[in-house]
């Protein structure tokens, strides 16, 4: 019982809802003896109707020291990372979702610089993974530039040269309980919330070259596809609007490279809310619902707004969204997803 009880080096929480099809890929990737008694992954089913307690179960049982199965109400993929926050026992804590899986080897040398108590935050590579073809589509859509693998950076150095999304990010599990922000639930995008509330509290940051995380793109109904985001519109408003709140709370006081980043995170979530606008037909009123929140974020949050650097929605600005047609025209038929 002393031995179950110790403290972990990571937490990986797992979400899961409805996943059977994947999940045994993604938790078999975490099957290495080099690794197991260091790492505890929390497989957080999510009220699933098919077989993903049963995999998770079968895991469970098989190696109980490392895996283990919550089942809660379904809720959404924030309420799994919060429940994961609740019951984490690891040092650090990284999410990886039940239809993706990490590079096994990559996983183990990562645990083996975890151990070394590194840094705040661990930025590591990933791949995106094509679902039709099971071959690399790219590392991953910003990589890593001008900074050196291994080498511990104070938190305002980085600023100007990275942005860390969910996927690449591991995070001490103490600094997700400082921020005492718990995840929006029964909304879809809240990976953004997950990487910003923490940002107060993070002092440093470290980069591992590795490409752990293994991301699968392409699946039916995935949730960056044009049509999903169409659809769940509002609640990418939600979570918008929710981090332009969190970043007016936090400011006063808050060092300026750490206003920069939070504000980074709104102006990325800003940019795909007018491309979302933008990937409705003409005629739909998405012109007008555009112009209104750029003048809301012009004025309530500049910083942000000037954050913005996507050269279409730069082309708009400057033509008062007259060139909104021309936009439109230019989106159309070339991206299957965000």
């Amino acid at each position: 019982m002393e031995k179950e009880q110790k403290q972990k080096v990571l937490t990986v929480t797992v979400p899961s809802y409805n996943v059977e099809a994947y999940l045994e890929e993604c938790l078999e990737s975490f099957v290495r003896g080099d690794a197991l008694e260091d790492v505890e992954v929390l497989v957080v089913n999510d009220g699933s109707t098919d077989g993903t307690a049963d995999i998770a179960r079968r895991y469970e049982e098989k190696y109980p020291q490392t895996f283990h199965l919550i089942t809660k109400e379904n809720g959404g993929h924030g309420s799994t990372i919060n429940t994961g926050v609740a019951n984490a026992r690891g040092r650090y804590f990284k999410v990886v979702d039940g239809d993706d899986w990490v590079d096994s080897g990559s996983f183990v040398r990562l645990v083996e610089y975890l151990k070394g108590n590194p840094a705040d935050v661990v930025a590591s590579n990933y791949t995106w993974i094509d679902h039709a073809t099971k071959r690399p589509t790219k590392r991953q859509e910003y990589p890593y530039e001008n900074i050196e693998y291994g080498r511990v950076y104070p938190f305002a150095d980085i600023v100007d040269k990275v942005f860390i999304d969910m996927h690449a990010m591991t995070i001490r599990t103490d600094l997700i309980r400082k921020a005492n922000m718990p995840i929006d639930e029964h909304t879809f995008y809240v990976d953004m919330e997950f990487v910003a509330f923490p940002i107060p509290y993070v002092e440093t940051v470290a980069f591992f070259e590795d490409a752990v995380y293994q991301y699968r793109l392409g699946l039916p109904g995935q949730s960056m596809s044009i049509q999903k985001m169409q659809k769940n519109m509002k609640n990418h408003m939600r979570v918008l609007m929710r981090l332009n709140r969190y970043y007016h709370q936090v400011e006063e006081g808050l060092s300026e490279d750490k206003k920069t980043y939070i504000n980074k995170v709104v102006a990325s979530m800003l940019t795909s809310q007018i491309k979302i606008y933008v990937s409705f037909p003409l005629g739909s009123g998405m012109r007008r619902e555009a112009m209104r929140l750029e003048a809301y974020f012009y004025k309530h949050n500049r910083e942000a707004f000037d954050l913005v650097k996507n050269p279409a929605v730069l082309l708009m600005r400057k033509t008062r969204y007259f060139a909104f047609p021309l936009v439109v025209a230019a989106f159309k038929g070339r991206r299957s997803s965000f």
